[in-house]
Formats: structure tokens, C-alpha cells, sequence
């Protein structure tokens, strides 16, 4: 099986042609912060689309980031491509990352933008590819990947692809997570399309069509008022979704629900760069990602166990023992092996699609699937139950390392935690277990300079 049979249409999109002058505009904006992994290649793809048009903005919350350097040295060697780079921040809402945006989404010059994540690398033919998805001379394409005619597409996106984990738990069982669970349940909900499933990895859409979307969602009354006193409150676009922490289901939806269009997804992938990550930061990745969604998408966050080998395991064993007498010891054995060779058909499939050389090579530099992929299979599947009644018992989030703890409202908004005010019970037992035993409660780890990946060169750096 190939990506693109999994993803999409039968055939891909015919890419546009990058000379030609036609071609839309398009604004690249890429929020960064601190040096993530596999940094300096990342941003470098941008540079690198073979597309005739575009430009890119970079931002940056504080003028001693530390990824200013790699902007700086990047933008000075392709002086041909449009470039520019925006520092600090302006509060909107309660969402960093589009405290950080907001500034570059406005200096936008074409209404056509796409986001991409700092940790996101793609190939250099992505942006030639996604884009005529979505626009309305290729409405045919845009129609054979959804299976209507009648509803535009308004929003592309990427699936994202685990790449460069390290050899930590927490990265190898992220790994596992992102091309196993992740991309079943994505791709799935993606090819019937009864409903937005959108990932803020890479996204392009209009801005003109986030504005409608947005003003129409305020004026319905869908949208939270946001607290007083913030810049752009009443700003229709971007800003208006600053009180979410999972903006980008926020927008996913206001575009297919206000302005009745739907989604694509294209045939690349959105690269994920893992980097070093213990298990106790994939932890609270998946807590916070788990309690946002709760109140967002509720109906399918209760089901999400029934979507886990264990547990379906363990009701399919008693439904086939008491139906056709087949003993547990026989069935749920079975029922596993069945299930991680399908988890590990899938990242098969998905693997030459990937952007980083060092997972399409012959055997790839990181494993997967082998003996130390299903080590890390076989705990993200043991834990997933666990991890889920963890999070589904609270409602507290942090946002990577900027050590302010946000409460998740009924309505799918954020705040932060008042002065006085406390957790819940279960968090607080954690902070006590993981702080005695498991070092520091929250943070985010990323590679740093001296670090080497498999005797190469740090995947962030410039190896030269």
C-alpha cells in the first residue's frame, strides 16, 4: 500500500506548475521557539519549495530566543526567497503559540497562508502539491479526495509522521503513537470526512475565509468572550480563536461548520520531528491533549479506549468466548499479534513518504518496525487506559515549559489558574510521585547543541 491510496484519491493532485504566472501567493508563517529538533533542516524545507511565489515569516515571542541565529544565518543564505523575521509577541488570548503568530499572520501579504509547526519538516514539493486542493480551478481534485462535489475545499492539512525519535521511552513510544493510533484514527475520519479532524502541524488555508468563519461563529454566539482588556478582542480572523489551547481544531471546525466547506488532505506528510522526549513529558503531552478534547469532542474522546487493543481485546475475548466458545488464551493473543501487524503494515505504508533521509533509508536509521518499535508499542498500548482515566479525571494543562497552569472550561476554552486556586485531587498526587521520584512535573525537552545523533552531526544544526 502506498500514502497516498491510504490518504486521499486514487491518484494525487497533479502538482502546479512552479513557473507558471498564475500561480497564487502564498505566506508561509512559521512560529518558533527555542531549538527544537532538527531545527535548522526544518525551516531550511521552507526555503527549499519548488513553487514560483511565496514568502516566509518567522516569529518569535523574546528577542533572546535562541533559534534567532538559525533564522538569521538561513534567511542570508537564500537571499532570493522573500524572508522575514518578527520578534515578540502580542497577547490576544490565552494560546502562546498564537500570542507568537499573530503579529506574522497580519504581515501576511497573500491570503493564502500555511502554517507550519517549528518541529515540522516536508518535502519540497509539499507546497506545489497542497495547493491546488484548494484552489478553486482544481476543484475536481478537491472533490475526488472527499467524495463531494458540492462543498469547496477551505483547509489543507498534513498528516504528521514521526521522525528523528531518540532513543528515550517517551520518544520511542510517541513515535509508535504518531504512526500507529494517531494515523489510524486520522486517516480514517479523513477519508469518510463526516466531520472535521484537523491537526495544527501544517494547515493551509485563506485568511479571508478564517475571518468569515470566525465572524460568523461570534456572531452565533459560539465563540468564548475573551477576558477584557486584551489586544484584538473583537478582531475577527486568527486572534478570535486566542482562547483555545487546540486552536487548531477550533478553526478546522469553524471553516467546515460556518462556511459549509470541507478539508483535504494532502499527499505529503508533515514530518514530525520527535527529538528527546522522557516518558514522563509524553505523559503530559497526551493528558493535555486528552483533557482539551474532552470538552472540544466529547462523544469521541469517551469512545477512544474502545479504540485501543486492550481493551478491545478484552471485550472481544469474552464476546467470542461466550458466542463461539473460543478460550481467552486462545483469542486475545491472536487478537494482539493481528493488531500490531496491522499497526506495523501501516508504518510501512506510510514510511516512503516520509521527508527525513534517515527514515526512508534501507533498513531506516531508526527503528521501526523491529524488536525495540514493539517494545515501544507495547507500552503505549498498555498504558493507554491508564492514561486516559488520568486524564479524563482532571482539568489542568500546561503548555510546554512556560510554567503557567491552565484550567480547560466546559465550552473547550482555556484560562489560566487563579492565585489560591487548586488542582485536582489526581494532580496533585502526581506532583507529589512524579517530583519524589520522576524528577521535575513539567517542562519540555529538546535536543541541545552538543547532543549527537547516531555519530551524526545534531539533526538541528548546520553540519557544515
Amino acid at each position: 500500500m502506498r500514502y497516498s491510496r491510504l490518504s486521499t484519491s486514487e491518484e494525487p493532485p497533479v502538482p502546479l506548475d512552479p513557473t507558471a504566472e498564475s500561480t497564487p501567493g502564498v505566506s508561509i508563517l512559521r512560529p518558533l521557539r527555542g531549538l527544537d529538533c532538527n531545527l535548522f533542516e526544518n525551516l531550511e524545507a521552507s526555503f527549499r519549495q519548488d513553487y514560483r511565489k511565496f514568502e516566509i515569516i518567522f516569529s518569535v515571542a523574546d528577542e533572546a530566543d535562541s533559534a534567532i541565529p538559525i533564522v538569521k544565518e538561513l534567511c542570508a543564505r537564500y537571499p532570493n526567497v522573500p524572508s522575514k523575521l518578527i520578534i515578540g509577541q502580542e497577547i490576544v488570548g490565552v494560546n502562546p503559540k498564537i500570542n507568537n503568530l499573530i503579529r506574522a499572520y497580519r504581515a501576511a501579504s497573500y491570503d493564502l497562508i500555511w502554517v507550519l509547526d517549528s518541529n515540522v519538516l516536508t518535502s519540497e514539493t509539499c507546497l506545489s502539491r497542497s495547493v491546488p486542493l484548494i484552489e478553486p480551478a482544481s476543484s475536481s481534485s478537491s472533490s475526488a479526495l472527499n467524495g463531494s462535489s458540492a462543498r469547496p475545499i477551505g483547509l489543507v492539512h498534513h498528516l504528521p509522521f514521526a521522525i528523528y525519535p531518540d532513543t528515550l521511552v517517551g520518544s520511542r513510544v510517541e513515535q509508535v503513537y504518531l504512526c500507529s493510533t494517531h494515523a489510524k484514527m486520522y486517516l480514517a475520519i479523513n477519508r469518510v470526512a463526516v466531520a472535521s479532524c484537523v491537526t495544527g502541524k501544517s494547515c493551509l488555508y485563506r485568511k479571508s475565509d478564517l475571518a468569515r468563519a470566525s465572524a460568523l461563529k461570534r456572531e452565533r454566539g459560539k465563540l468564548p468572550l475573551p477576558p477584557p482588556g486584551l489586544a484584538g478582542t473583537d478582531e475577527a480572523g486568527l486572534a478570535a480563536f486566542g482562547q483555545y489551547l487546540g486552536e487548531d481544531n477550533e478553526i478546522g471546525v469553524a471553516i467546515w461548520e460556518e462556511l459549509g466547506m470541507r478539508h483535504a488532505m494532502g499527499v505529503e506528510v508533515a514530518g514530525n520531528a520527535v527529538g528527546s522526549m522522557t516518558f514522563t513529558k509524553y505523559f503530559r503531552r497526551r493528558v493535555r491533549w486528552i483533557r482539551v478534547r474532552k470538552y472540544m469532542v466529547t462523544a469521541s474522546t469517551l469512545v477512544e479506549p474502545l479504540t485501543e487493543c486492550l481493551l478491545a481485546g478484552l471485550l472481544g475475548s469474552f464476546a467470542f468466548r461466550h458466542l463461539f466458545s473460543i478460550p481467552t488464551w486462545v483469542f486475545l493473543p491472536a487478537q494482539t499479534f493481528a493488531w500490531y501487524y496491522l499497526d506495523s503494515a501501516l508504518y510501512k505504508a506510510l514510511l516512503p513518504a516520509s521527508p527525513a533521509r534517515s527514515t526512508v533509508t534501507r533498513p531506516p536509521a531508526h527503528d521501526g518496525p523491529g524488536f525495540g518499535y514493539f517494545q515501544a508499542w507495547a507500552v503505549r498500548e498498555l498504558l493507554a487506559l491508564p492514561i486516559w482515566l488520568f486524564a479524563m479525571m482532571g482539568d489542568t494543562v500546561g503548555w510546554r515549559d512556560e510554567g503557567t497552569v491552565y484550567r480547560v472550561q466546559r465550552d473547550g476554552s482555556v484560562r489560566a489558574l487563579r492565585e489560591g486556586e487548586e488542582e485536582a485531587w489526581i494532580e496533585r498526587a502526581w506532583a507529589t510521585v512524579s517530583t519524589r521520584y520522576l524528577g521535575s512535573r513539567k517542562g519540555y525537552v529538546t535536543i541541545i547543541p552538543g547532543d549527537v545523533e547516531d555519530g551524526r552531526a545534531p539533526a538541528h544544526a548546520d553540519s557544515r
